[in-house]
């Protein structure tokens, strides 16, 4: 019986330890999480994409693969979900940690676009002059920065000496030195635990005429590590120097295990009474938020277009002098728009044509249209892989389009209306003004397609227009 129980117990340690050596594959797991953050990526989530890549550089680190080609791949998947996410100079700082790893690393044909071509090239200059990134490994130690007496003079940017590990449960002292080249509005340490999505800031105090020091609270120093980036904004809180960034930050590696009750009185997170402003963005909270997938435009613009058939007033278009071209003075366009994919929406737009200066009454009414109203279904595709800059749309739908035009040298002004039947296309730009505004413009024609002479009382004929437009979306 004890010859078989100790066999027994012999099995199983043996079939545990298989187990574990077939799970301690830390290349596998990186690639996992880089896949599902792609995955995410497609998806427009590209805070949860950034935050899985950042899972995959904590697995690199803690597996010393941090030079490894592996994660010269996730520093180039982090660029590219920083730059989607409107965070420049992150993806500036992601792509030159890359290089640094893999002087030849190229961007997907997926994803390339000559602007994130363009962003990777700056930053494989960066990187090769530098000899590295300020993203992975450690910087060298500002000067005199240990010692009583700084020469502030022979500073410049800002310097940092990067923290690879720290004891759990206690505060971090952050030090900076920045140079008179720089010049900030302030300085500060903005930093995220593990598992979190927002980075939060606390300001760094002035020590001296170019030391600026601070504290990352103990309440974040917990779990297995902690991201952190320190920078210099300028008035318009703009990160002007930086050591890090929200899309390639330093990672720090928690060595221990936090004490448990223990209060910071230095913590402006976790309830502490310190007094260490916290003057970021939103309260303190840096980035963060899902991509939006509903998007509501508002469009306002003119039209033109090109006009036959006779007026609502009766008068034939380009009979005796009339002209054949009119204008819509002003175009109102709200429109409701779904997301499919960072390339793709699918949208239902409201033309409102508002036809000012008309003076000649329709035939058998007393005045004359005051409103062309038309529904469009939309669809959209962005010719950038990050959904930004150019795009093309097709759309079709119903309604009247209707231009004012002159008669007969006279100061009659009389209506042609269009449709009921709409086709045409355009093309478009937009640009995200943060992760749930966005600027537009759009230049949309539209053929008005008469497949029936009147709707109700109103004369239709066919014809083109076009509109030129501007507006801002707001997403959710």
């Amino acid at each position: 019986m004890g010859s078989r129980s100790s066999s027994w117990l012999a099995a199983t340690l043996l079939g545990l330890g298989l187990l574990g050596t077939a799970h301690a594959d830390p290349k596998g797991d990186i690639k996992a999480k880089t896949k599902e953050a792609m995955e995410n990526y497609d998806l427009l989530e590209y805070d949860t994409a950034k935050k899985l890549l950042g899972d995959a550089l904590a697995i690199a680190k803690k597996n010393k693969l941090e030079k490894d080609p592996l994660v010269a791949t996730v520093y180039l998947d982090l660029g590219l979900s920083a730059h989607a996410a409107g965070d420049t100079e992150g993806a500036k700082a992601a792509f030159a940690s890359a290089a640094a790893i893999d002087p030849k690393i190229q961007i997907s044909a997926a994803y390339k676009s000559p602007e994130l071509t363009k962003l990777l090239d700056e930053a494989r200059a960066s990187a090769g002059s530098s000899g590295g990134s300020s993203g992975s490994g450690s910087t060298p130690t500002p000067p005199d920065a240990g010692g009583d007496a700084i020469d502030c003079g022979a500073v410049k940017g800002l310097q940092h000496t990067i923290i690879d590990t720290a004891p759990a449960g206690a505060s971090l002292a952050i030090e900076a030195l920045v140079g008179g080249d720089v010049s900030p509005s302030k300085v500060a340490v903005l930093f995220r635990a593990e598992g979190a999505t927002d980075f939060t800031e606390v300001k760094l105090k002035k020590d001296g005429e170019c030391k600026y020091t601070g504290a990352i609270p103990s309440s974040v120093m917990k779990g297995s590590l902690v991201h952190y980036y320190v920078a210099a904004f300028n008035d318009i809180n703009k990160p002007i120097a930086a050591k890090g960034s929200a899309g390639a930050p330093n990672l720090i590696e928690i060595a221990g295990t936090a004490p448990q009750g223990k209060n910071d009185n230095e913590d402006p997170i976790g309830g502490g009474g310190g007094d260490g402003p916290r003057d970021g963005v939103g309260g303190g909270v840096i980035a963060g938020g899902k991509a939006p997938r509903v998007m509501i435009s508002l469009f306002g613009g003119t039209g033109a277009g090109f006009l036959t058939g006779t007026t609502e007033g009766g008068y034939v278009v380009m009979d005796r002098g009339i002209k054949s071209w009119g204008n819509s003075l002003l175009v109102i366009t709200p429109e409701l728009s779904y997301v499919v994919s960072r390339q793709i929406a699918v949208g239902l737009a409201v033309r409102i044509g508002l036809p000012f200066g008309a003076n000649v009454p329709a035939e058998g009414a007393a005045g004359h249209s005051t409103v062309a109203p038309g529904a469009l279904l939309r669809v959209r595709y962005a010719l950038n892989p990050t959904g930004q800059g150019v795009r093309v749309m097709g759309q079709v739908g119903g309604g009247v389009m209707r231009n004012t035009l002159s008669i007969m040298e006279s100061t009659n002004i009389d209506i042609v209306g269009q449709g009921p039947l709409l086709l045409g296309g355009g093309i478009g730009y937009i640009k995200a003004l943060s992760n749930k505004v966005s600027f537009l413009a759009d230049v949309s024609a539209l053929v008005g397609i008469a497949v029936v002479d009147k709707i109700g009382t109103t004369k239709v004929n066919s014809g083109f227009g076009a509109d030129f437009s501007l507006g801002f979306a707001v997403g959710f």
